[in-house]
């Protein structure tokens, strides 16, 4: 079973990156990184009903210019676990469930010979393995496969995008 939710809202705000010194004709390597609590609510494939998605993400991005050209990196990881809920975010105690554990990471380098592009976009796919911390198999594990597009202008990163969120019964 597969739904497919799309989502146009920006799921991340890199705080202090809009006219900081992140400057894409320097010479110097910059790196940065934020910690961003990260809490959504899924679809569950699996079980029909929804689950409530917590945890941290770690976004780095570094940029650097040398000889041999401009280079821009991102990096996000995540890591957290979810809960069964009700539709509109209640958690379901009945029965429950023990909680999902989920960890990812993924990211991209892209290289400019040339030097800094005026404008560079980049479409990321994270995919979170949503498994019950269990010792009993339950049939319930999911993979929650987001969509993420970021946008450089000049070397300097606009607001991530999460463009859709797809959700698969494994």
């Amino acid at each position: 079973m597969k739904t497919r939710v799309s989502i146009a809202v920006a799921t991340m705000i890199l705080v202090g990156l809009t006219g900081s010194p992140l400057s894409a004709q320097t010479a110097v390597p910059i790196n940065y990184a934020f910690d961003l609590p990260l809490a959504k609510v899924t679809s569950n494939p699996c079980t029909g009903g929804f689950t409530l998605v917590q945890g941290t993400a770690h976004l780095a991005i570094a940029a650097s210019k040398s000889t041999s050209g401009f280079q821009l990196s991102v990096t996000l990881s995540g890591s957290g676990n979810g809960i069964d809920v009700s539709a509109d975010g209640t958690p379901i105690v009945v029965g429950a469930q023990p909680q999902y554990l989920y960890a990812s990471r993924f990211g991209a380098t892209t290289t400019f010979p040339e030097g800094v592009p005026q404008y560079f976009e980049r479409t990321l796919i994270a995919n979170d393995y949503l498994m019950r911390d269990s010792l009993t198999v339950t049939n319930d594990s999911y993979m929650l496969n987001s969509t993420f597009r970021l946008v450089f202008s000049n070397g300097l990163p606009s607001l991530p995008v999460l463009e859709s969120v797809d959700v698969v019964c494994k």
